[in-house]
């Protein structure tokens, strides 16, 4: 008896100690935000901490909790959890209160250069950092599934709201999970034997040339049937100011001595869509290149009114232009 006692006793301090070991060693997190609404039981904020991979073990967190009234503590709110945490310090984090967030908006129609450019101005974090992952291959490849070179037109835009200290691999991979949300069928999108991507490249050309929205399905057919019938440049000249902008050049007009520059961006001089999209577009534009409005426009030309006038031949489009400048008494 006195044997069988001893082991028990033994048995029972092994598990003691496991149990406080498990409950204090620090647990590898990586980078996660969790949020506890309103209402959330023990049993929910249990199963959220383990979903998201904060915890080692939900069974020790819960029981704790639940048995010491610390679940009454737990308070709502967004939690930034960054390195490495104990189930103690998992409960002394909740226990705070909100993290505190700051909110940014990514307008339609930036590039990624412009996005990072903003993120950095509101101390999100570092340009350099921002702009080396943005066009870092693997890492696009990583997030978005395709073998391409950039993030260009996967950060979604949108109002996000982000804790102060929160990394900008975090923040990047944040929008483009955003994008993937907004945009569930991108995967499926087939459409005038363009690919999913192609679709993104015309679909940011679009949200770049139009000014109202309830042009883009019409700019978006006339694309479309350059495309179709082959015989077409796109001749964009968002294209051209992307172009111009990647080698430090802003342009709010495009002048006839900017269609000399020799780039794959260039659609005056190259045949095809662009290699990658040339901003962030909206989902509106995307569903204008899958739903255009069916027109035999080939042309177009911007009437100085925030709208276009539209052609289906190039001496119908000379004369509106000739029209357009006579009015503006050029």
């Amino acid at each position: 008896m006195k044997y069988l006692t001893i082991f028990i006793l033994i048995i029972f301090t092994f598990f003691f100690f496991y149990t406080v070991y498990c409950f204090v060693k620090p647990h590898e997190i990586g980078e996660k935000i969790l949020e506890i609404k309103q209402g959330d039981t023990a049993k929910g904020i249990t199963n959220k901490l383990s979903k998201k991979g904060i915890i080692s073990n939900s069974n020790l967190f819960y029981y704790y909790v639940k048995f010491t009234g610390k679940s009454k503590h737990l308070k709502y709110g967004k939690y930034l959890f960054k390195g490495s945490y104990s189930i103690l310090e998992v409960i002394n984090q909740i226990k705070k209160g909100k993290v505190h967030l700051r909110k940014i908006t990514i307008p339609e129609g930036y590039t990624t250069k412009k996005i990072c450019a903003l993120f950095a101005k509101n101390n999100f974090g570092n340009y350099s950092i921002f702009s080396e992952q943005c066009n870092d291959a693997n890492f696009a490849k990583e997030l978005t599934g395709y073998s391409i070179n950039n993030l260009e037109g996967f950060l979604y835009p949108e109002t996000y709201l982000f804790p102060e200290d929160v990394s900008e691999k975090f923040i990047l991979n944040h929008l483009s999970k955003e994008f993937f949300k907004k945009v569930p069928f991108y995967d499926s999108i087939s459409t005038e034997n363009l690919t999913p991507y192609d679709v993104l490249i015309l679909a940011s050309i679009v949200e770049r040339e139009a000014q109202r929205e309830s042009e883009k399905p019409l700019i978006a057919s006339v694309y479309l049937n350059r495309i179709k019938h082959g015989g077409y440049r796109l001749q964009a000249d968002p294209t051209v100011a992307y172009a111009l902008e990647l080698i430090g050049k802003k342009r709010k007009k495009i002048y006839f001595k900017d269609l000399e520059i020799d780039s794959p961006y260039n659609t005056y001089k190259y045949k095809g869509l662009p290699p990658t999209p040339i901003c962030s577009p909206s989902l509106s534009s995307i569903e204008a290149v899958l739903n255009p409005q069916e027109s035999k426009f080939f042309y177009f030309v911007a009437d100085k009114k925030g709208g276009h006038l539209f052609s289906k031949t190039f001496s119908e489009h000379q004369r509106k232009q000739n029209i357009l400048r006579e009015q503006n008494g050029r």
